[in-house]
């Protein structure tokens, strides 16, 4: 099968699969009735709203606490969550967020917003688990990307190699300075293997073996000649350990991804971490104070109040305006700062999709696990990448596909395969 076609069927099995996630989704969730769901413990109603911060991007954080439910919940922390608002039993407005910390019965949300709606403050308010289509969306994307890829474009030479039709290439490499002596004479040939690919390599081995402190050497070797690189793995988990691991060298990290899903002993080394110590930041909250705080006063002058008082409405919000467009901008500032004084960039596969790296890319990609990875997610970072190192086990457990039809069709087949 060539190249076009078989991305052209991963589409469509992922359209598949999509449709049986959300079905499952429904299945366990809406079909319920609201006191159901409670009982459940797959919503939380009624919450009263005792905090809400505003953090990097705007994103406004909020702190909710539960007044009764059963003791069971389908929550935790990195769960993707939407905050609503009823009045009469008839739904008012939704957000959508991630669970940033659980305790008891208090909740703590990252949302994806930078403005509460009007609904808020009178409406009763709720929690629900939420269906997430977005790694779907990308993914499709990335599909979508990499079929279109023509020419002599590198995508299109990478999509040829990854898929069997062009032989990958490699080149003798002389000079080799390990940074970590402690490696085996296999190891030691990975890491070789790596720095003469030009294309893509695979580090394999069954547990135990150490593929990760191997992977972390290839990384440390790779960075003698590279600025910077991308490490991405399918989980969470395993992101975190890269991060640890590299950290734990003496490498500059920075971890992409909402701090929700990050472990607590790695929230120095999150995106948000590392723009909280920047010289600049305490500038940056100033000015968004004074926006919110003129925003507040601009909204005291009601439209009905007199020509005088709406004219000082205007010029408030525009005020208010201005400083929140200084803000983005000295945002963006610190933002491309902390990106690019980093050696390794870490994150998720879906996570490498996301507006923070813009068009940056990377002459290098490690993807860890890959042998755990659907395809298609595999493909959302190497559209940024020149060359592909990809570690992993073929034996171990493959990628979880919710549809049996689609992966009676071959969406659990892994590109590392």
């Amino acid at each position: 099968m060539d190249s076009q076609t078989h991305l052209a069927q991963l589409e469509a099995l992922l359209k598949i699969e999509k449709a049986e996630d959300a079905r499952q989704y429904r299945e366990t969730v809406l079909r319920r009735s609201r006191p159901e769901r409670v009982q459940k413990g797959l919503s939380w109603y009624p919450i009263e709203l005792r905090r809400v911060q505003v953090g990097l991007g705007e994103r406004i954080s909020i702190e909710v606490h539960r007044t009764t439910g059963p003791e069971n919940s389908a929550f935790q922390v990195g769960t993707v969550v939407s905050f609503f608002g009823q009045r009469s039993d008839q739904e008012v407005g939704r957000h959508t967020g991630v669970v940033s910390a659980l305790q008891g019965n208090m909740m703590r949300i990252a949302l994806g917003t930078s403005r509460l709606g009007e609904w808020v403050p009178t409406a009763h308010l709720g929690v629900d688990l939420d269906f997430d289509d977005r790694t779907y969306q990308e993914m499709q994307k990335a599909l979508k990307a990499v079929q279109a890829a023509k020419g002599e474009s590198r995508l299109r030479e990478l999509r040829e190699v990854l898929r069997g039709g062009v032989k990958p290439e490699f080149r003798e490499w002389k000079e080799v300075r390990y940074a970590n002596p402690r490696l085996n004479a296999s190891q030691n040939a990975a890491v070789q293997h790596v720095l003469e690919a030009r294309d893509v390599a695979v580090i394999h081995g069954p547990p135990g073996t150490g593929k990760t402190t191997t992977l972390v050497a290839a990384i440390q070797e790779v960075l003698h000649h590279e600025h910077q690189v991308l490490v991405c793995a399918p989980s969470n988990t395993a992101v975190d350990l890269l991060t640890l691991r590299c950290s734990e060298q003496g490498i500059d990290v920075v971890r992409l991804g909402n701090p929700a899903r990050v472990d607590e002993s790695l929230q120095a080394h999150t995106l948000d971490g590392a723009i909280a110590r920047h010289q600049d930041y305490d500038a940056l909250r100033k000015i968004r104070k004074d926006a919110e705080k003129i925003q507040k006063q601009a909204l005291k002058y009601k439209r009905k109040f007199g020509g005088q008082e709406a004219q000082r409405r205007r010029e408030l919000l525009k005020e208010a305006r201005e400083l929140r467009t200084m803000a983005h901008k000295l945002e963006d500032y610190i933002l491309h700062q902390v990106l690019s004084q980093s050696q390794v960039i870490t994150a998720t596969l879906t996570g490498a999709a996301g507006n923070i790296l813009g068009s940056r890319r990377f002459h290098t990609l490690f993807i860890d696990e890959a042998a755990q990875a659907l395809e298609p997610a595999c493909w959302i970072p190497i559209l940024r990448a020149e060359r592909v190192v990809m570690a992993g086990d073929h034996c171990q457990l493959p990628p979880t596909v919710k549809s049996i039809e689609a992966e009676r069709e071959g969406l659990g087949r892994t590109l590392f395969e």
